[in-house]
């Protein structure tokens, strides 16, 4: 026999060893009853069904168990311990429709070509100086600045309106300030514009970052902001940490002879720490030190990440960046020529497919719109923008873990445990029997397994004869009445039946055209054939004759095993 095969019957054999102790000695409930010899069939049948539905129902809840670790693994909820008596105003962006200053494009236009006639370009240098995602421009807009102006970001920084050309008057707190000392110029995703309170801001060289911002207590008269534009602007609110962008819509637009008049509420959200177990994907959320920017070297915020997708997109599309990007790290900004491969990108450049690992911060601030009222005045004084708190305090809430992995653990066992008798160490058990118990068995009790291998194959088949031996017709006679046998006779055919009978065979005879098997027991004790048909009379069989359907089915003879031919036998004779 080929070796190999030889090894893989020794190491089946193994297993199926250790799988009957292993089902001997485990603590897994009933199922020692199936493999345990001298059991019923129908015993063993039941008890493969009972662990069969435990073993079905256990795996289904674990698997809702872990869909529900997976997406639901924390509860978000009031916090009702803190109570805070300060906050920090919101962001507040004043964003001008018209973005240029009409003196200052002049003076540009002096230094970038002194022949050419103002009034001409000036629809050129107005595109270019409010270019956006939303107004991007092409050469054809543009043509006559292609070559003029090497730095897109410079000039607008050169043609663009000073903060004293967008606001008037300025009041915080109930208390009137300087505009310009608390607005500075932030040139985002949505245009040139003025920002209150903005963590980060722009100069014409890069973007930089904030420290000094304006808190708002709890004792103050009032709790906001009011503004007095000078030229028809969109007005946007967002948290102060995160960095203006396409991710903001306009909070509203204000116009000449309109006051606007807004009361808004806070709402912050902060995740507890026990929250870092989990994976981003089931928490929602990413902690601030978590992810490092790869461009704008600050704590995470949802708009910087969604801000670096758009840039690794233009750099893909264009291999520049749009004039309104200056981060930290040097990156090639688009000229005036290159500025039509971003219009003609543009709606694959700001699309979310490919910023899908962009989640919001695990620490977040979300401002919303309680009441809003826009009216008309006539008084100069009165067209102002107020953006105040409706209440306080403010409302927090508390992102927390409700399902973590310790919680997971605990359920998995109680499962098993309640429905199987299951077990950590009974996992390393039946890992243990059918790795290192089997092959330690396949190597150092190698004579048990060939000698249990050698047992199967002296065990005897049952095999049966159909063979008609002309012998055999003294063996069965037509039934004789008691009277007409003789004492002789009847010895005779007792000695006759105890001779084939020590032969452990199947003695078949043919009486009147009638055939009948007789039990002969093999020597296990066993019953070789099927009960022995009782007597039909004559005329029954000739009746019968005409109703074959009544007939039995087919019948596998038995043979011996001194003959292995074989034959199939209908039952009947003709």
């Amino acid at each position: 026999m080929d070796p190999l095969l030889a090894f893989l019957k020794l190491l089946r054999t193994s297993l199926l060893v250790q799988l009957r102790e292993t089902f001997a000695q485990s603590t897994l409930h009933g199922v020692r009853f199936i493999t345990e010899r001298g059991r019923p069939f129908w015993e063993r049948f039941c008890w493969f069904c009972m662990v069969s539905i435990s073993t079905v129902t256990t795996l289904i809840i674990i698997f809702n168990l872990w869909e529900r670790f997976q997406t639901k693994p924390t509860i978000t909820g009031p916090d009702t311990g803190s109570r805070n008596n300060w906050t920090i105003f919101p962001t507040v962006l004043v964003c001008p429709m018209d973005v240029l200053e009409v003196v200052r494009g002049e003076k540009v236009m002096a230094l970038l070509d002194p022949l050419a006639n103002y009034t001409e370009v000036e629809p050129m240098v107005e595109a270019l100086a409010g270019i956006s995602y939303w107004n991007m421009v092409t050469l054809e807009d543009v043509g006559f600045l292609d070559g003029k102006v090497k730095n897109v970001r410079s000039f607008v920084f050169y043609v663009g309106a000073a903060c004293a050309d967008v606001l008037s008057k300025c009041w915080f707190r109930g208390m009137e300030m300087d505009c310009c000392s608390q607005f500075r110029a932030v040139f985002s995703e949505v245009g040139f514009c003025y920002g209150f309170n903005a963590k980060f801001y722009d100069t014409m060289a890069q973007w930089e970052r904030s420290t000094d911002f304006n808190y708002l207590y709890e004792t103050d008269k009032k709790w906001g902001l009011t503004i007095q534009p000078s030229r028809p602007s969109n007005i946007y609110l967002h948290s102060h940490n995160e960095i203006s962008g396409l991710e903001f819509h306009p909070l509203t637009q204000w116009e000449d002879g309109f006051g606007i008049g807004i009361l808004i509420s806070m709402k912050e959200t902060y995740t507890t720490e026990d929250a870092r177990q989990l994976s981003v994907g089931q928490r929602k959320c990413i902690f601030p030190n978590e992810v490092k920017p790869k461009y704008y070297r600050d704590d995470y915020t949802f708009s910087g990440c969604m801000k670096e997708c758009r840039i690794q997109k233009c750099l893909k599309y264009c291999r520049c960046i749009p004039p309104f990007y200056a981060p930290t790290v040097s990156l090639p900004f688009c000229t005036v020529k290159q500025l039509a491969c971003l219009d003609k990108y543009k709606a694959n450049i700001t699309s979310i497919r490919g910023c899908q690992d962009c989640e919001l911060a695990c620490h977040n601030m979300v401002f919303d719109v309680e009441k809003y009222s826009k009216s008309v005045t006539n008084v100069t004084k009165d067209e102002v923008v107020t953006i105040e708190y409706l209440t306080w305090p403010i409302i927090r809430y508390k992102r927390e873990v409700l399902f973590g992995w310790v919680d997971l653990l605990v359920s998995f066992g109680g499962i098993a445990g309640l429905f199987l008798g299951f077990s950590l160490l009974s996992g390393v058990e039946i890992i243990y029997f059918f790795t290192m118990r089997a092959w330690c068995m396949l190597y150092k009790n190698r004579d048990e397994l060939i000698a249990i291998e050698q047992q199967k194959l002296k065990q005897s088949q049952n095999r049966y004869d159909l063979s008609l031996k002309a012998g055999l017709r003294y063996r069965i006679r037509p039934k004789l009445s008691a009277l007409a046998r003789s004492p002789l006779a009847t010895q005779s055919e007792d000695q006759t039946k105890r001779s084939f009978n020590s032969r452990h065979v199947i003695t078949v005879g043919l009486i009147e055209q009638d055939f009948e098997a007789i039990k002969v027991p093999n020597n296990r004790g066993l019953i070789l054939a099927e009960p022995t048909k009782r007597y039909i009379s004559r005329s029954d069989r000739i009746a019968n004759l005409a109703r074959p359907n009544q007939f039995r089915s087919n019948l596998k003879v038995p043979y011996s095993e001194e003959n292995s031919n074989g034959r199939l036998y209908n039952g009947y004779l003709p």
